[in-house]
């Protein structure tokens, strides 16, 4: 048996197993194991958030189940450091051991695409502090709507692995079934993978979440063009069985916002379209002071080109 740390020389980014048997509960399965099964990784304060027990409970928690033997959770800090780390929110990981279980226990498909449709970890940017401060803000959107959700009671909250699970056999066998082919469009690319994707009772949502490193005239340009035509085809039917989709931008400033919003009226027929939605998070520019989720992005209207704000809690 490895020799226990003692704990006034534990760092938090060295296991320290104790030996002792430490039982997974239900709590920790849906609460921290479940989401992580959805998201490249999350930070403390998320999951703190999302978990139902108290706080403090939580935080325990992770760091019981970093520390015991086996491999339930990893820490983002094992293989990158900042340079202020110590005040630095922790990130995890799912562990293998953790997958493993979620699998055993029908919570997840043991299939290859699930850990491929992650949110998160799909950027390309060659920074890998904006990757991951692109990825943390598209985690906290979309679990900010699904807690306000939970919270509502009222609106099913769909996840991706759902939608995908519910999908043509055909886009289950692929490894990246996100990756929807856009049909050919002049200034559109031929894939279009959303940041997140999820479903509100019987409507769905695509979220893109923008840190101001992408071009609104080519870029963000293309990608609604994309979003336009594999609804106005029905490629989505076929691709991932569903029949509707509207599309989420948040971005960090309002200017860019506003900007995001002239370029698609632009686009629209009449100036004007109800599948696109906006909204601005200031507060998300920065992932090390990012606030937690509460629910507030379900709660708040979202602006649209031509129509009024929509309100995702009417979504039925």
């Amino acid at each position: 048996m490895t020799e226990a740390l003692p704990r006034k020389n534990r760092t938090r980014h060295t296991r320290a197993p104790s030996g002792r048997r430490t039982s997974i509960t239900d709590n920790d399965i849906y609460g921290i194991f479940e989401p992580l099964s959805r998201h490249a990784q999350l930070t403390t304060k998320q999951l703190v958030a999302y978990d139902q027990r108290y706080a403090m409970k939580t935080r325990e928690r992770l760091t019981q189940l970093f520390h015991i033997d086996g491999e339930w959770l990893s820490r983002l800090g094992q293989d990158m450091k900042f340079a202020n780390y110590l005040t630095v929110d922790e990130m995890h990981r799912l562990g293998s051991d953790a997958a493993q279980l979620l699998i055993a226990k029908g919570i997840i498909p043991n299939a290859e695409w699930v850990f491929a449709t992650r949110i998160g970890g799909h950027s390309n940017t060659p920074s890998r502090i904006v990757r991951l401060a692109h990825d943390h803000m598209a985690s906290n959107i979309a679990l900010d709507i699904e807690i306000g959700a939970r919270a509502d009671k009222t609106t099913q909250f769909v996840t991706h692995i759902d939608i995908i699970k519910a999908a043509p056999a055909a886009t289950q066998m692929l490894k990246k079934p996100l990756r929807i082919p856009a049909p050919e469009t002049f200034g559109a690319p031929k894939w279009i993978e959303p940041d997140a994707l999820f479903g509100l009772g019987n409507r769905y949502y695509a979220l893109e979440a923008d840190m101001g490193t992408e071009t609104i005239e080519t870029i963000i340009r293309g990608k609604i063009l994309a979003y336009r035509e594999i609804v106005a085809t029905c490629t989505i039917d076929d691709h991932l069985g569903i029949d509707n989709l509207t599309v989420l931008f948040v971005t960090t400033r309002e200017p860019r916002m506003r900007s995001m919003m002239e370029e698609l009226r632009t686009i629209a027929r009449d100036g004007r379209t109800p599948r696109f939605a906006f909204a601005c998070r200031p507060d998300l520019s920065n992932f090390l002071h990012a606030p937690a989720p509460v629910g507030n992005m379900f709660r708040e209207p979202w602006e649209r080109v031509g129509y009024d704000a929509l309100n995702l809690t009417h979504s039925t």
